[in-house]
């Protein structure tokens, strides 16, 4: 625990996410230029990005989970709990949105080698979707609620929705899927519970 999280806990988490997570927002605004340049190559580099920065993020919950127990313990330490705490309790999202989001970016490789209709709301519903990511990380660092991150979360659903009722093709309507479920594991990092996560997107998704 010493060595993930020595003297200073909150720099060695920020270190970790600063890695982590801009990485994760960086590849998923690459995927939206591939689909807006209809570049199935740069889809495809992506996906392989994101296997092997997949540890990047095991560790980042390694270094959470050490610098909790230090926060938690250490009486000089204490006014760091919050900022540590949103981090533990949102870095498991973090990482199922991860995941979900693979699928996605092999959705959108699929999607442009089939030549599909890319409307171009799908793009900006990624652009929104990374945009949401950093907000994430940079209002848990300043000890604020994310309430950015939340609505640009939204934001994103509401412009896949968009594009969900405009000519899209098989892999694009599964592109939208994963997108939505992405959207509820990021709400819920923010702190949203899981039922009210679930009303915000279906509302989101329905364009209100």
């Amino acid at each position: 625990m010493l060595v993930l999280a020595p003297l200073n806990p909150l720099r060695t988490v920020r270190r970790a996410a600063d890695t982590a997570l801009d990485l994760f927002a960086h590849q998923i605004t690459i995927c939206a230029k591939s689909l807006t340049d209809r570049d199935a190559r740069l889809a495809e580099a992506v996906l392989d990005q994101m296997r092997d920065s997949e540890p990047k993020l095991t560790q980042l919950t390694q270094v959470v989970t050490a610098a909790d127990e230090v926060v938690r313990f250490s009486p000089l330490r204490w006014r760091r709990r919050r900022i540590v705490r949103a981090y533990r309790q949102g870095v498991k999202h973090m990482e199922r949105a991860f995941r979900n989001s693979r699928t996605l970016v092999r959705r959108a490789g699929t999607a442009l080698r089939d030549a599909e209709s890319v409307p171009p709301d799908l793009p900006a519903a990624l652009e929104h979707y990374a945009a949401a990511v950093r907000l994430l990380h940079r209002e848990f660092l300043a000890g604020q609620e994310p309430l950015q991150a939340r609505e640009r979360v939204l934001q994103a659903v509401r412009h896949a929705g968009e594009a969900c009722r405009q000519d899209i093709g098989f892999s694009g309507t599964i592109v939208v899927s994963q997108l939505r479920t992405v959207a509820n594991e990021l709400l819920r990092a923010t702190g949203v519970r899981h039922d009210e996560a679930r009303r915000l997107v279906r509302r989101a998704a329905a364009g209100y």
